[in-house]
C-alpha cells in the first residue's frame, strides 16, 4: 500500500467517527501501518504532521468513556470541508463541463 492511500485511509476514517479514535484504534483499522508497535507511532506521527501541512485540520480530544482518559484523534467535517460557494445554477453547468 502506497503512503498516500493511507493517508487518504486516515483522513477517511477521521472525518467518518463519531468520537475520536484512540492510537490502538488506528492501529486497528487503518491498513498499511506497520505492526511492531514502534514502527506504527513513528510512521502516524509522521502521516500527521504530513496531514497538518497540508491543511487537514487534525484535532486531539479525550475519548469518552475512557478510564484511565484517552486522547484521540478526529477530523471535524465542519473544520474540513469546503462552504458552499453560492454558485449560480448557470455557472454550476459551467463548472462541470470544465
Amino acid at each position: 500500500m502506497s503512503k498516500l492511500e493511507r493517508l487518504l485511509n486516515l483522513t477517511a476514517a477521521l472525518l467518518d467517527t463519531p468520537r475520536a479514535l484512540t492510537v490502538d484504534e488506528i492501529h486497528e483499522r487503518i491498513p498499511g501501518y506497520p505492526e511492531k508497535e514502534e514502527s506504527f507511532r513513528r510512521a502516524f506521527e509522521r502521516d500527521k504532521d504530513d496531514l497538518r501541512e497540508m491543511g487537514v485540520p487534525i484535532d486531539i480530544v479525550a475519548v469518552p468513556g475512557t478510564n484511565p482518559p484517552q486522547q484521540g484523534y478526529r477530523i471535524e467535517p465542519e473544520r474540513y470541508y469546503l462552504t458552499d460557494p453560492g454558485l449560480a445554477p448557470d455557472e454550476l453547468a459551467a463548472l462541470r463541463l470544465a
